[in-house]
Formats: C-alpha cells, sequence, structure tokens
C-alpha cells in the first residue's frame, strides 16, 4: 500500500486515558495525520468501553495505567467482545508489555512518546488491514466452493473432523467449548472458545455475546427491541442473545439478513 492509499483512508479513533493532559497531547499529534478522526476521547474507562460499544471505532489509544477499571481490563472486554478495534496501548510503563501479551495489542506506546512513534502505528495498522482484507477475500473464495474444508478440534472424547458448514454455533462451558453440530449432535472440546475460533480461522463465524458464537449461513433473524435472534437449521430453531453492541458490529459488516426495528 503506498503512502497516499494511506492518507486517503479514514480511520476513526478514541482516545482513553485518565490524564486529560495525556489526552490532549495525543490528539495534538494526531492532527499530523489527516487518515485520522478523533470520534471520542474519554478519562473514564467504563464511559471510554461505552464509547467502544457504541461507535466500533477501527484504532483505540488506550493507557494502561487507570484506576477502577485498567487498560488491560478494557482491552480484554473489547477482544472478547469481537469489535475488531485495534488496541493501541499508551503507557509509562514498559513490563506492562509482557502481562498483555495475550491481548495482542496493534502496538505499545511508551509515554513519552512522539510523532515518529504514531507514524509507526499508522503503518502497522495499514499493513494489518492489508493482511485482513487478502485474508478475507481468500475466505470469500473458500465459502463460496460446494464443499468447505475439514478442521481438525481436539476432544474429550478424541478428535471432531468436521467441515465448517456443519457447525451451527458454539457454546463456551468454562475452560472447554461445546460444538452444536448440523445433525444435532454436540461435542465438547478441550479447548475454549477463543481456540476453537483460531481453529476454524473463518469469517463465517460471528460471536453474538460473550458464550456465544455462530455460523452466519444459520442466523435467520434478530430482534433490536428484545435483543434475541433466531438461528434455523434443519427443522430447529434456537433462541440466542445478542449484545447490542454486537447488533451495531454486525449492521456494519452489511450482510443483509433482516433486522426487524420492533
Amino acid at each position: 500500500m503506498n503512502n497516499g492509499d494511506m492518507e486517503s483512508t479514514t480511520i476513526s479513533a478514541i482516545l482513553i486515558d485518565d490524564e486529560p493532559e495525556a489526552i490532549n497531547l495525543l490528539e495534538m499529534y494526531l492532527r499530523h495525520f489527516p487518515s485520522i478522526t478523533i470520534t471520542a476521547k474519554e478519562c473514564n474507562a467504563e464511559n471510554g468501553l461505552r464509547l467502544v460499544t457504541e461507535t466500533l471505532p477501527e484504532l483505540v489509544f488506550l493507557d494502561i495505567d487507570m484506576p477502577e477499571m485498567n487498560g488491560l481490563q478494557v482491552a480484554d472486554r473489547i477482544a472478547s467482545s469481537n469489535y475488531h478495534s485495534e488496541i493501541v496501548f499508551t503507557t509509562a510503563h514498559q513490563h506492562y508489555a509482557y502481562d498483555a501479551l495475550g491481548i495482542e495489542p496493534l502496538y505499545f506506546l511508551t509515554k513519552p512518546f512522539n510523532i515518529e512513534d504514531l507514524k509507526i502505528v499508522i503503518e502497522k495498522f495499514h499493513e494489518k488491514a492489508e493482511r485482513k482484507k487478502n485474508a478475507q477475500k481468500l475466505d470469500n473464495f473458500i465459502q463460496s466452493q460446494n464443499s468447505s474444508p475439514k478442521v481438525k478440534i481436539p476432544t474429550i472424547q478424541g478428535v471432531l473432523i468436521v467441515e465448517l458448514k456443519d457447525i451451527v454455533l458454539l457454546k463456551a462451558n468454562a475452560a472447554n467449548c461445546d460444538i452444536q453440530l448440523l445433525d444435532g449432535s454436540v461435542e465438547t472440546s478441550t479447548r475454549n472458545m477463543n481456540s476453537v475460533l483460531k481453529i476454524l480461522n473463518s469469517q463465517a463465524f460471528f460471536r453474538l455475546n460473550r458464550s456465544t458464537t455462530i455460523n452466519i449461513s444459520y442466523l435467520n433473524k434478530i430482534n433490536k427491541k428484545t435483543l434475541k435472534c433466531i438461528i434455523r437449521y434443519n427443522d430447529n430453531a434456537i433462541e440466542e442473545d445478542i449484545s447490542r453492541g454486537q447488533i451495531a458490529h454486525f449492521e456494519k459488516l452489511n450482510l443483509y439478513t433482516y433486522i426487524p426495528e420492533n
């Protein structure tokens, strides 16, 4: 991706830091990057998380050392809700980097940082966006084929070898994950849901809430008033809860599934 493409792409960003001076400085630096649009600024972690849920920014600049709820907890909530916002940690303490490796942030900005550091952040964002775009193209190609590839998932009984289209939904079950199959049976994986999703490695699976992920192929409707959705397969219908933030995320995906207003 050339620099012209980078500058022409608008990136929405939210800044969350309990120190107003730190937010003001970061905002001043970001003015040097026309592609960045700051959609919100927040000094309270809980409010910042709510803003992420409501606006689904592409970038979240997140201070780690905050009272009540720290940045690691906020990032974990964002990641577990599958909002697809890229996290950039801002921290004065490098040792936090080791604590947060499982969250897989886009970058760590160690305070005090400068404009050159932010250039690296923007470059990394565009590089990752390009990789996602290419992965999506490949996934769309795979999904368009008559048969989907088989995956191997470790289970309590042994190993489940299954095509993606035969998986209806996943349910978190403590440290395990229950897999509802198209034939009506349920297998329990010895891996947690996040690990199973990494094995599946497909955009066809959409997270409704912290404990439930569905195969989008079987989503029939979403009711925005009751925050319920219907999953249909064969002659079966399952009702599942969906978070308000995930409804907004689903609408942003523009997949054209019927979503009633009432």
